[in-house]
């Protein structure tokens, strides 16, 4: 049962590998996408033959075919990681480039906002300094004749219907903002909801090291377990599959030994007791 266990192990794992492997070189090569996928797929196949031909008959194999026959399976060992950390890699950016543009959104926002803010209060600083004029000449109107008086009212209606088109820009920025608001919200669950690399990015941020980089050191570690582990296992199930057969082979012969010892036995048992 083991056996089957381990040997399916290794044919998940090893396809995932030659998978991932295979989408990567091929996207390197795009121009010719079906012939490479068809190369990669053999050299992949050739690999785990050649690492299993070298097991079974490391004894029998001359120097100079062990020595090609393990270079090839270390090189395409390193091709293999090399199209799987592109296919890993590749998968990351398409998730980020959407992270990116939200990031972006958010930011572009943030700054309306900002600004938005900041206008609002350089209107309230506005009326405040409107408000203050006005209070200061309706102060100066009991001590002045009507004619003296003319020109300061004119200035305070003057002052009140500025501060009245100031109120109505405040409301209209207000308005705004709130539908900024809205939309940062949004965005957030936008964000929220876009779980690709929401992990990762929560990682990176505890962690205080940047997103790309956690993702490189990532991708770097599955890579140098993923197709060793596939050839490792690949090795381990032709390793059983050799003592169970020797096992098979020698099992027979110690049935028949058994067997004889148990007649012998019998055969002395039964000459003693007619004795």
């Amino acid at each position: 049962m083991f056996s089957l266990i381990l040997g399916f192990a290794a044919l998940l794992v090893a396809s995932c590998a030659a998978y991932f492997s295979i989408q990567g070189l091929a996207s390197l090569y795009a121009g010719q996408f079906l012939a490479v996928c068809i190369m990669a797929g053999s050299l992949e196949f050739g690999k785990l033959i050649a690492a299993s031909y070298l097991d079974r008959y490391w004894k029998d194999i001359n120097f100079l075919l062990k020595f090609y026959l393990i270079l090839a399976v270390l090189v395409l060992m390193g091709i293999t990681s090399l199209g799987i950390f592109g296919f890993l890699t590749s998968a990351f950016q398409q998730s980020h480039v959407k992270i990116e543009i939200i990031d972006s959104q958010k930011e572009i926002l943030n700054s309306k906002k900002l600004n938005i803010l900041n206008e609002i209060q350089n209107l309230n600083n506005r009326i405040e300094v409107l408000n203050q004029a006005r209070l200061s000449q309706e102060k100066r109107l009991p001590e002045l004749s009507k004619k003296a008086a003319s020109p300061i009212y004119e200035d305070i209606k003057k002052s009140g219907e500025e501060i009245k088109i100031i109120q109505n820009r405040n409301e209209t920025l207000t308005e705004n903002l709130k539908t900024i608001d809205d939309e940062i919200l949004s965005l957030k669950e936008k964000e929220s909801k876009s779980t690709d690399i929401g992990t990762l990015k929560f990682i990176s941020e505890i962690l205080n090291i940047k997103l790309e980089l956690l993702v490189k050191w990532l991708t770097l570690i599955i890579v140098l377990v993923f197709d060793p582990l596939a050839v490792s296992l690949v090795l381990a199930y032709n390793n059983i599959s050799k003592n169970k057969k020797n096992f098979e082979l020698e099992e027979p012969q110690e049935k028949n030994n058994t067997v004889e010892y148990q007649q012998i036995k019998k055969d002395i048992n039964l000459k003693y007791k007619d004795k």
